[in-house]
């Protein structure tokens, strides 16, 4: 071979390797998310983004005789409905986007494994927090659970959707956790959570609904919240938490709603919880159907 081909050769080679011999294989297909909420160019003038229960939306829908509101705002796939195949919440004909909800990277990963997830799910929540439902090794390392799970969940072409519960810092941080007023949020924030957990979810939740009845430090909150997980993952949809009731405090109509305008610019929706009494929150004390349809309507 002459000189000029075998240079020519060896050249093409080089291209071809550059290309697709860096040893790193590509990750698998990413689902899109181009139907879990509005672009962060136009959040505050776009449609809202929902997380709320099955049980909460059929007691809502039960408050709403004539449906306007509720179809309003959850007959969307921006509106994530927390549900399962024993007990189906999504109204027939809606688009809302049917959401399995997991406490631990285990029950997500054998409900996956053993094909009992519904094939009509098509995001999954994990709510890792400092509770029985959550072991205490996921409770010791959230980023990582929270990454394998989103990892999982892409890999069966789901939505990931994380939230990360204010108190394991409890587990990571226990005196800051023990702490009254806005230590335990600032050591949440200190903590580096939200970011590092952003970056491989598709929609992440701020469980903010416990600072609800302080404005001053429910807005903060969010609002550095939100920057953390934007400066991880631009494209993340981020949410508020607001509640009905958080931490068995009833709230009104007006205060969520105050809670929630104070953060619209910040946000791209909201995780409406309107809980009642429960082995998994014993000190609730709804729910309050009336109270959360105002809310909505409000918002």
């Amino acid at each position: 071979m002459k000189t000029s081909g075998r240079r020519a050769l060896v050249a093409l080679l080089a291209l071809m390797c550059a290309a697709g011999c860096s040893g790193k294989s590509s990750p698998g297909p990413r689902p899109s998310t181009s139907g879990a909420g509005p672009s962060r160019s136009g959040a505050a003038a776009a449609g809202t983004v929902w997380i709320v229960s099955g049980s909460a939306l059929t007691r809502l829908r039960a408050a709403d005789p004539d449906g306007a509101v509720t179809r309003a705002a959850f007959d969307s796939p921006d509106a994530f409905v927390v549900t399962s195949g024993s007990d189906w919440s999504v109204p027939a004909g809606w688009s809302s986007t049917p959401t399995a909800s997991f406490t631990s990277y285990e029950s997500l990963r054998s409900a996956i494994a053993g094909g009992t997830l519904d094939p009509r799910i098509k995001a999954v929540l994990y709510d890792n927090e400092h509770w029985d439902p959550t072991p205490i090794l996921e409770q010791r390392e959230p980023v990582h659970y929270d990454q394998l799970a989103a990892q999982l969940a892409h890999q069966h072409h789901l939505l990931f959707i994380a939230t990360p519960a204010i108190n394991l810092v409890n587990v990571l941080t226990p005196i800051a956790g023990s702490g009254a007023g806005g230590n335990r949020y600032q050591a949440f924030l200190d903590l580096g959570l939200v970011g590092e957990i952003a970056r491989t979810a598709d929609v992440l939740d701020i469980q903010a609904q416990g600072a609800e009845a302080d404005i001053s430090l429910f807005s903060s909150f969010v609002q550095a919240a939100a920057a953390q997980a934007r400066k991880a993952n631009p494209g993340v949809k981020v949410l508020a938490g607001i509640s009905t009731n958080a931490s068995g405090n009833a709230a009104t109509a007006a205060a969520m709603d105050q809670a929630a305008a104070s953060v619209r610019k910040d946000v791209d929706g909201y995780w409406l919880n309107d809980p009642e009494a429960s082995t998994a929150c014993p000190t609730c004390v709804g729910p309050f159907p009336q109270v959360a349809l105002a809310a909505v309507k409000g918002l």
